[in-house]
């Protein structure tokens, strides 16, 4: 018996008992039913007989159509693919960067969830099908489950009102590859400007002459260059920031700070940098390619800083929708 068939099972037992009882007010009460219920399947019931009490077929509502035409849904979906650890706000407003193509984020997600791409593991799963069948890029490093990524804390805990008031400095293990070695990352964001440097070195642990010619040679002259003296550098208590990167710090006229023990979030800005890079660069790019020497990697990572620092649309509290290169370079030029 089908559930249709139940349902006008159940109705004619309605009749059988109110005629039984004698009373339609009585079999409604036991029955649990509206007398205006009983006496609209009793109508149906003279009109067209037992076939009547069957339950009707409705179908289903007809969703809302597309508002997204055709060709600015393939640009969407290449866009989410060449970036697929970016959310719907971001792909909306680089979409409205990079093609004139103005969408709501929510008008986003509802597309690529059409497109079976809703979520951030769903894109890097199409990526890596693509890798794998192109190039066999299928590693154990592929297959592990993504981390999940790290909270940001809505406290304030470092302000800077210019750029190069104050400089985060960290490193973080990239990983170990084969014919390379064991990569690390130092890392250097600016508080004011989110403005971000980095350079990758291989090392069985990060050392602080390592830490002391990244200051000296890289992050110093790119911010005379740029016209913004560094006053202080903000780094956890490494040893990679003591010794020969404490004696740099005072040769240069630097004030050197450090975190409380056991507060890794008050160097926060360059924790959550590092793992943007490591979340939209290193993630996406292990995934497309394999690289055997330290230079290909340091080219990889300067390619993302100058989309990073330049192009990529950022929301922060500290840029307010401007690029860091432009709160760096463009406080310079006024």
């Amino acid at each position: 018996m089908t559930l249709e068939d139940r349902v006008q099972a159940q109705r004619l037992f309605a009749f059988r008992r109110a005629a039984e009882l004698g009373n339609v007010s009585a079999a409604c009460r036991e029955l649990g039913l509206s007398r205006a219920l009983f006496y609209r399947w009793k109508r149906r019931f003279e009109r067209y007989g037992t076939d009547g009490l069957h339950p009707r077929r409705t179908g289903a509502r007809r969703g809302r159509p597309s508002e997204v035409p055709a060709h600015v849904e393939r640009t969407l979906i290449g866009l989410a693919l060449a970036w697929p650890t970016w959310g719907p706000q971001r792909l909306a407003v680089q979409l409205a960067r990079q093609a004139g193509l103005v969408l709501a984020p929510s008008t986003v997600y509802r597309a690529l969830r059409r497109a079976g791409l809703g979520t951030r593991q769903e894109r890097l799963l199409v990526l890596e099908h693509h890798s794998a069948s192109r190039a066999g890029l299928l590693t154990a490093r592929t297959r592990r489950t993504l981390e999940k990524a790290r909270r940001s804390r809505p406290q304030r805990h470092v302000e800077a009102e210019v750029p190069g008031e104050l400089v985060c400095l960290d490193c973080f293990y990239v990983g170990k590859l084969k014919g390379v070695g064991k990569v690390w990352q130092i890392t250097a964001c600016d508080a004011a400007s989110s403005y971000a440097l980095a350079r990758v070195f291989v090392q069985a642990q990060p050392t602080a002459e390592t830490a002391a010619r990244f200051l000296r040679h890289v992050l110093v002259p790119h911010y005379r260059e740029a016209g913004w003296p560094i006053e202080r550098v903000l780094t956890d208590r490494g040893s990679e920031f003591a010794g020969a990167f404490a004696t740099t710090c005072r040769e240069l006229g630097l004030r050197h700070t450090q975190t409380k023990p056991r507060h890794a979030w008050t160097n926060g800005f360059v924790e959550r940098l590092q793992g943007t890079i490591l979340h939209e660069h290193w993630r996406v790019e292990f995934r497309r390619r394999y690289f055997t020497q330290l230079a290909q990697l340091q080219r990889s990572l300067d390619s993302f800083l100058r989309f990073y620092n330049h192009d990529r649309p950022h929301h922060g509290y500290r840029t307010q929708g401007r690029t860091p290169a432009a709160v760096l370079l463009g406080a310079q030029e006024r």
